[in-house]
Formats: C-alpha cells, structure tokens, sequence
C-alpha cells in the first residue's frame, strides 16, 4: 500500500488516500483500490467513499496523472491532473497539484477542465513565469498522447482495469 498525498502549491494537504501498487518502473507507479475506497479531501473538509475499481498512474518524470474509474454500471470514466512530477518514496507519493485537468467522462474524449481555478491560484500563489509555461506546456503533452494513444493512455490500462474488475467480482460469487 501507498498514501498518496496531493498538494497545492503552497505544500497545503489537497486531499489523500491509499492504494495498492500494483507496479512499479523508472517511468511510472501503477496503483489500485476497489469498490469501497475513501478520498479524505482537505480542501472541502470532507470524506468521500467510491463504489468503483480505479487505477492510478503516476509518471515518475512527467507532470501528468491519469486515473481510471470503472465504475458499477460499466462506464469507464479517466481524470488527468497536471501537476509537478511526483516524489515516491517506499511508502508515499506526493504529488503537487497545478489546478488544470483533462476529463473523459466518454471513452476517447477528453476535456480541458479548472482553469478558472488555475488562474486564480497562480495569482493567489505566486505561480512563476516558468510554472505556467510548464504547465501548458505538459497540457499539450497529454493531448498529444492521448491523440496519439501512447502510454498511459494507449488503452491498455482500461484493459487491465477490466480485468482487474471482473477478477475481484468473480471472487464474491
């Protein structure tokens, strides 16, 4: 199991929960939680239960997420968040979080989301000349990955989410 820890820009606790890694490379950290997993989100005050199967995956390197939600009718929804590359360690990811966001609520097409939120924090916190660079710069990246389906984006996560599913369903009937 892993905590994971997102912050904003300020090191403020966004919101966190725990996982089970399923993977771990020099490029990316693959994790998992089934149906009835908790999110803790600070910034709310609030604490959220999930009835869906969901996979993380953190890019070592890169300022980019992505994280896959089946959930119990089917519908397979994804969520990029764009940040700083995260820290891993044996037991934590953190991983700074920039406010912009790409959403697929339908397979195969994704949405640019929160940037009203990005311009007030990069006001509210300072964002450097370069930050913002960066983070357009990774927002143009995910588009060009998810166009181009390479990884992660590249389908073989939802795949493996699947089968991941079905595997854990058929072991309560």
């Amino acid at each position: 199991m892993k905590n994971v820890s997102l912050l904003k820009y300020d090191q403020q606790l966004h919101y966190e929960w725990s996982s089970r890694v399923l993977e771990e490379t020099d490029e990316y950290v693959l994790l998992y939680a089934g149906p009835g997993r908790t999110l803790q989100h600070h910034t709310r005050g609030a604490c959220y239960t999930y009835d869906s199967h969901a996979l993380e995956c953190f890019m070592r390197h890169e300022g980019f997420t992505l994280q896959l939600d089946l959930e119990q009718d089917g519908t397979m929804r994804g969520y990029s968040n764009i940040g700083l590359p995260p820290t891993v360690t044996d037991e934590e990811i953190h991983f700074i979080d920039l406010d912009v966001d790409l959403v697929a609520r339908e397979p195969g097409e994704w949405q640019l989301v929160d940037e009203e939120e990005f311009d007030i924090n990069r006001i509210r916190y300072g964002y450097p000349d370069a930050l913002v660079e960066q983070v357009w710069h990774t927002v143009a990246e995910v588009k060009r990955r998810i166009q181009h389906q390479q990884f992660p984006f590249d389908g073989s996560l939802e795949h493996r989410l699947i089968e991941i599913a079905q595997e854990k369903t058929s072991h309560f009937r």
